[in-house]
């Protein structure tokens, strides 16, 4: 698909807003240069030589240089190519590289080559992002690559990129050496040797409406920050490894474990198929546990919370949310969630919530009492439409280009579900996304579910014979919690729980008293106390009082 010729300069003054926040982010500022090549390799230009330095206040007089020599799409035209590097401006008027806040590589699949999808996993897995160029009606001819970093990065042997474009390349492992270095701008037709290469829209990097102005790209730069070591580490292994992604995939990325790893393979007659059914699973991938909420939700799996209607699912969700996507200060505490403290040391990433029955109105005066400060900034609302073609399954995939999703909300499940909640291959399928998503990101999966029509539980654990829907619910779920009202109060608890009881699950249902003042939940000290007893407000003001005191 090729981009309408009027949408080119917005794309392209969005792309370059997307790097001048990259490069500021880690203290670069400066120019940044736009050309042709001085000769028709492995570019083809109308005008060669053409040469424009621009700041990040020129974006604008960037683009109509850009829009002037590409001659509104149509041949012969000059495709202005972006040198990313930001340079300083001598007193001499020469430039002097500085380095970039990204890294990128362009990898063309040239002649029969095929783009295969295991090329972009390896770098989503790392934090970078990647997605396919288009050549006619091959829209998978080769992979935009692009990352931001979390320090500035220097200039590379070749003077054309910096450290870690290389190491991209290499993960990539599409055969395109000419074209690695160069760095092609979204929605501009390229003619090379090799025919003409567009790559259509840089949102197609990012979840959808996360580069609607300043303030939301810079906080997905923010965001999306990698460690370029990590990726030379990868790419590392990926050369010991022979390139095989079997080898790969099941020993990772840690240089140290290679000639360990590489042994095992020489024992098994260095046979690719008898190794992927014996082979042993990666070092990184132990059967140990991370928790956003300790003793309730981990990391890496789905988790139910499941109640009668009007019980504060949604607002329990969102308060969680709202907490994980807060940067505290140093020394500050951190939140507690249904009695629990929040792991923030795992929350670092963007907390996104599907929130499919509320609307805007009810989630922003929502925000208002949850996070009156507006201190959530890495909180992405996301409802039910996700673009013309697209559902539910394939906006996942979307998301799977954020670096770190440490919580994924869906509320409710049945407005996901792509037919009847009773049907169990269609449960099934919901699972199956949901299980594969948690797992490959290292996510905290919940899913809000309604429990049957009059359903009226007494203790948690009865919550898991009250599902609504397909036994699917029951059985796929790591972690269901139970909670229901008894009076003023309200009681949770662990109604299922597939993790052993040496990691600290909560095994005790805990009551709370409600706050409508301020959606929460307010965990009471000692005995269950009185339960049929109607708080006043300052009564419940004085319970949170002693909660915070005493450290609840």
């Amino acid at each position: 698909m090729i981009a309408p010729i009027d949408n080119i300069p917005e794309l392209i003054a969005t792309e370059l807003q997307v790097l001048w926040a990259a490069h500021h982010a880690v203290g670069l500022h400066g120019y940044m240069h736009l050309y042709t090549p001085a000769e028709q390799v492995p570019f083809r230009n109308q005008q060669p030589g053409v040469s424009f330095w621009f700041g990040a206040e020129d974006t604008q007089a960037a683009v109509q240089h850009i829009m002037h020599y590409y001659n509104h799409g149509n041949l012969p035209n000059s495709a202005l190519l972006l040198n990313p590097i930001v340079h300083a401006k001598g007193d001499d008027g020469n430039y002097v590289a500085l380095g970039s806040g990204v890294i990128w590589s362009t990898s063309l699949s040239l002649g029969v080559n095929v783009l295969k999808q295991e090329s972009a996993e390896r770098l989503w897995e790392l934090g970078v992002l990647a997605s396919p160029f288009h050549r006619g009606e091959n829209e998978r001819a080769g992979l935009k690559i692009l990352g931001f970093c979390d320090e500035a990065q220097p200039v590379a042997a070749d003077g054309k990129s910096v450290t870690g474009c290389r190491e991209a390349y290499e993960l990539a492992d599409i055969a395109s050496e000419q074209y690695a270095p160069y760095y092609l701008l979204s929605g501009l037709s390229y003619l090379a040797n090799n025919g003409m290469f567009q790559h259509p829209d840089l949102t197609s990097l990012f979840p959808k409406d996360t580069l609607k102005d300043r303030v939301s790209i810079q906080k997905i730069v923010e965001a999306s920050t990698i460690g370029v070591q990590k990726l030379a580490d990868a790419a590392y292994c990926w050369k010991a490894y022979e390139r095989h992604h079997s080898l790969y995939k099941k020993f990772g990325t840690d240089p140290e474990n290679v000639a360990n790893n590489m042994r095992f393979f020489d024992l098994v007659a260095r046979d690719v198929e008898l190794f992927d059914s014996t082979g042993p699973m990666r070092k990184e991938a132990d059967e140990m546990f991370e928790f956003i909420v300790p003793g309730l939700i981990p990391r890496g799996s789905v988790t139910m919370l499941a109640a009668t209607g009007g019980s504060g699912k949604s607002s329990l969700v969102h308060q969680l949310c709202v907490m994980a996507a807060i940067d505290y200060e140093p020394g500050e505490a951190a939140p507690r969630w249904l009695g629990q403290r929040l792991a923030t040391e795992k929350c670092k990433g963007i907390c996104v919530y599907f929130a499919g029955e509320d609307g805007p109105p009810i989630i922003n005066a929502r925000a208002a009492i949850l996070d009156p400060d507006g201190r959530a900034k890495r909180l992405l609302f996301q409802r039910t439409s996700f673009g013309e073609g697209v559902n539910f399954y394939e906006h996942l995939k979307r998301l799977k280009h954020i670096p770190d999703v440490p919580i994924m909300v869906i509320d409710p499940a049945r407005k996901y579900l792509s037919g009847n909640e009773e049907d169990s291959g269609v449960v099934s399928d919901f699972f199956e996304a949901l299980e594969e998503f948690a797992m490959s990101k290292g996510t905290a999966v919940i899913i809000v579910h309604h429990l049957q029509k009059n359903a009226a539980p007494k203790s948690a654990v009865e919550v898991i014979d009250m599902l609504r829907g397909s036994q699917v619910f029951v059985d796929r779920p790591r972690v269901v919690i139970g909670m229901y009202r008894d009076g003023a109060y309200t009681v949770a608890g662990l109604a299922k729980n597939n993790i052993p009881p040496n990691f600290g699950m909560v095994m005790e249902e805990r009551v709370f008293a409600r706050d409508p003042k301020h959606l929460s939940l307010i965990w009471l000290p000692g005995h269950e106390g009185v339960r049929n007893a109607n708080l006043s407000q300052e009564e419940i003001d004085k319970l949170a009082e002693e909660a915070k005191k005493e450290g609840r």
